[in-house]
């Protein structure tokens, strides 16, 4: 089993519903290419390092999931590309089982 992480982020003018619904398709895209998602993680509106397509803010998304099938990544990268409502996305291969994190912490630490 291989795992994967992928970082993608959504419009920032989309409103709550239409961020779940962006997160649950791309969770349902995951199982389609044979994958099991194992952490989602909203990480929320963030400023971009630089902007996309004019927009200077983000919804940053993490995605962990594993998957036996050796192209998953490069065939959900394409389907990313085709959706206008994901700004940027990228994958990375893991090297064991990602283990859920605290998300509390994290937060607190990221405004200091």
């Amino acid at each position: 089993m291989r795992y994967y992480e992928n970082l993608f982020i959504v419009h920032p003018n989309y409103e709550q519903e239409k961020l779940t619904h962006t997160i649950e398709s791309v969770k349902k895209e995951i199982a389609n290419l044979n994958g099991n998602v194992l952490i989602v993680e909203d990480w929320g509106k963030r400023r971009l390092a630089y902007p996309i397509e004019k927009q200077k803010y983000g919804n940053y998304v993490l995605v962990q999931y594993e998957s036996e099938n050796n192209k998953i990544n490069l065939e959900l990268e394409s389907w990313m590309k085709l959706r206008s409502e994901i700004l940027a996305y990228q994958t990375i291969a893991l090297s064991e089982k990602p283990e859920p994190r605290n998300a509390g912490t994290d937060k607190d630490n990221d405004r200091e």
